[in-house]
């Protein structure tokens, strides 16, 4: 999984225009498939243990930035302070959320009417 997210950022990077793998949240558009290079299996990427996650850890994110700016306030910490604090953590969030990104992908065996692209296929040589 890694490898194809690598691929997709190679894409984001203007290396390779035009192919778009990569949604604005750092997801796989479309359907992508991945093929076994042993056994030549075909699977499709499942995405939806990564989105669960997101959802989770920005709620998450945002009830503990209410609760610490409730608490800033009322010890007196200055607004650029708490302003400084957020973004930093945001910025965090947001690295760690793309980097679990592969780690959180699932796949399963394609289905017979499912059309998929697989943009690494021709790493291991057509078949």
């Amino acid at each position: 999984m890694r490898a194809l997210w690598k691929f997709a950022k190679l894409e984001e990077s203007y290396v390779l225009p035009g192919l778009g793998f990569l949604n604005r949240y750092g997801l796989l558009r479309a359907n992508i498939g991945i093929v076994c290079p042993n056994c030549h299996a075909e699977f499709k990427v499942v995405q939806t243990q990564i989105r669960i996650v997101r959802v989770i850890s920005w709620a998450i994110f945002f009830v503990i930035a209410l609760l610490l700016g409730a608490w800033f306030r009322r010890v007196g910490f200055s607004i650029r302070l708490e302003l400084g604090i957020l973004v930093a953590a945001l910025y965090g969030l947001a690295l760690l959320q793309a980097y679990l990104a592969p780690y959180l992908a699932q796949t399963r065996p394609r289905g017979s009417s499912e059309s998929l692209s697989y943009p690494l296929k021709s790493a291991y040589g057509a078949n």
